[in-house]
């Protein structure tokens, strides 16, 4: 599934691909089963380490100021390549991306505040209509981290968001 989280979250999180990680212990490179409670599982507490590591560290601003389970109930994320994977290949053509789209014009419909981090392109190309609303963008196309120092302008209203909290 190119997603993670609950589908309609006030916060839509534009991603490539998962992590890809070699370590001894890493107990996962695609998400976890799903726990009750936790729709973005990365974050359920079983998943802290290993897997849900990589989530768990880029929204731990959002996290500290909400709490963990409001954070998880309250982000998607979308990932244009499913699975996790050392490199990301731009030409990659996939099923999947068309369920991405509509879960896109979905997140569109119901006014989410979108966080876009990498490949703008490729995801400008799949939903064109991402020309029609304000992005929120990172310092750099390489650091998902969502902080006020990595976001910016944009963190209060990510912030906001997420916390439920109308613009």
């Amino acid at each position: 599934m190119p997603y993670e989280g609950r589908i309609g979250a006030p916060l839509t999180w534009l991603l490539a691909n998962p992590g890809y990680d070699t370590s001894l212990g890493y107990p996962f490179n695609h998400p976890p089963p799903v726990t009750e409670g936790w729709p973005l599982q990365s974050l359920a507490p079983a998943y802290r380490a290993g897997y849900g590591k990589w989530a768990w560290d880029r929204l731990r601003e959002l996290r500290e100021a909400l709490g963990d389970q409001h954070v998880s109930n309250n982000v998607l994320t979308l990932q244009l390549c499913p699975w996790a994977s050392a490199s990301f290949d731009t030409g990659l053509r996939l099923p999947s991306r068309a369920f991405a789209r509509k879960l896109v014009l979905h997140q569109l419909q119901m006014r989410s505040q979108f966080v876009l981090v990498r490949s703008e392109a490729t995801w400008r190309e799949l939903v064109p209509e991402l020309a029609n609303v304000t992005l929120a963008r990172t310092a750099h196309p390489l650091s998902a981290y969502l902080s006020k120092g990595n976001l910016g302008e944009h963190w209060n209203a990510v912030l906001r968001a997420v916390s439920g909290v109308a613009a």
